[in-house]
């Protein structure tokens, strides 16, 4: 969940950490009913994912909060305790002129982390040679739905092989020749905004970020995907259209802001038809019109690789190498 304070402020969407619920807190909806138990008998420490199809549920009902999300309440466990125990959230939610220890806070669910990523080996390497990732920026760590506080195990364990795994192919290697056509294309194309007249890609942001939260978000169909798909392709256009004008180049966010937009269209067309090819509901992906989950023993994963005709899906089976679905490596005491 995340903090939502209001209309023209950058605070709404600031993460308030997974712990408040898990220590007790409560959520309640725009009528002050606590509802979780309505969905998941766990209540408020049922998984993310439940938990955030929840809140939507009783947004979408028509019991949200004035701003329109839901409230979570940590008072009841008393107000010093609160302060003491979530020092920092505590902090950050005064920052925005709430008291979470004392008061109700309004919050929504909000993206903040990206269980998908490059497809990678065990030595962290990819199909590209002298391309290494870890951590947020790979897929398949955390399968269907991260557990909370496995983000900065990834980050840091994976983060170490490629360290390890770089210096050893680095030390392998000799000097290679640099492909100057693929430098002047990529200067090419990241200088093509600086040609065209300055337009106002906020705009474009802003409706990227609706078309994902509304047509991609929580809850997904095939409707509402297609209706994606149609307003993405539309704002890449939009985009393609405008540039920045000739600014100064030197330190320019503007330029900047035009790039990253750009691949965030390209990535949420990648989501958008990965969701499309999956016909089930799995963890942090979920279709309303194809709810339940399949068999596991079938499972597979959903890659997408661009080349010049566009983007390509492939759904590449799982293998269980170390554990099989119903098994468990915990033991008994």
């Amino acid at each position: 969940t995340g903090m939502l304070a209001g209309p023209g402020t950058r605070m709404t969407g600031t993460v308030l950490e997974e712990g408040l619920r898990g220590a007790g807190g409560y959520l309640l909806n725009g009528n002050h009913e606590r509802f979780m138990g309505n969905y998941d008998p766990r209540n408020e420490r049922a998984t993310r994912d439940i938990v955030s199809r929840s809140i939507n549920s009783e947004i979408r009902a028509g019991r949200a909060t004035p701003n329109g999300g839901v409230y979570i309440q940590m008072s009841h466990l008393g107000p010093d305790n609160v302060r003491q125990q979530f020092k920092g959230m505590v902090e950050r939610c005064a920052d925005s002129g709430f008291d979470l220890a004392g008061d109700l806070v309004e919050v929504v669910p909000t993206a903040h982390y990206m269980m998908g990523g490059l497809v990678f080996k065990k030595d962290c390497s990819t199909e590209l040679p002298g391309l290494f990732a870890a951590g947020e920026d790979t897929g398949g760590v955390h399968g269907a739905n991260r557990l909370g506080g496995n983000g900065v195990a990834n980050s840091t364990v994976y983060g170490g092989i490629a360290g390890e795994e770089m210096a050893k192919w680095v030390t392998a290697q000799s000097l290679q020749e640099c492909n100057m056509s693929e430098v002047l294309a990529s200067i090419q194309a990241h200088e093509a905004p600086l040609h065209k007249p300055a337009g106002d890609i906020e705009m474009i942001r802003d409706a990227l970020a609706e078309c994902m939260w509304d047509d991609v978000g929580i809850s997904r169909t095939k409707e509402n995907l297609i209706q994606a798909r149609a307003k993405l392709d539309e704002l890449g256009m939009q985009l393609d259209q405008m540039g920045v004008g000739d600014i100064q180049r030197q330190y320019s966010i503007t330029w900047q802001d035009w790039m990253n937009l750009r691949n965030l269209i390209l990535v949420s067309k990648a989501v958008t038809e990965a969701a499309l090819s999956r016909e089930n509901s799995r963890g942090a992906h979920y279709r309303d019109d194809f709810p339940e989950p399949g068999p596991l023993e079938s499972s597979y994963f959903t890659a997408v690789q661009l080349s010049d005709q566009g983007l390509k899906i492939e759904n590449r089976p799982v293998q269980f190498t170390m554990i099989k679905p119903g098994e468990t490596i915990l033991v008994e005491s």
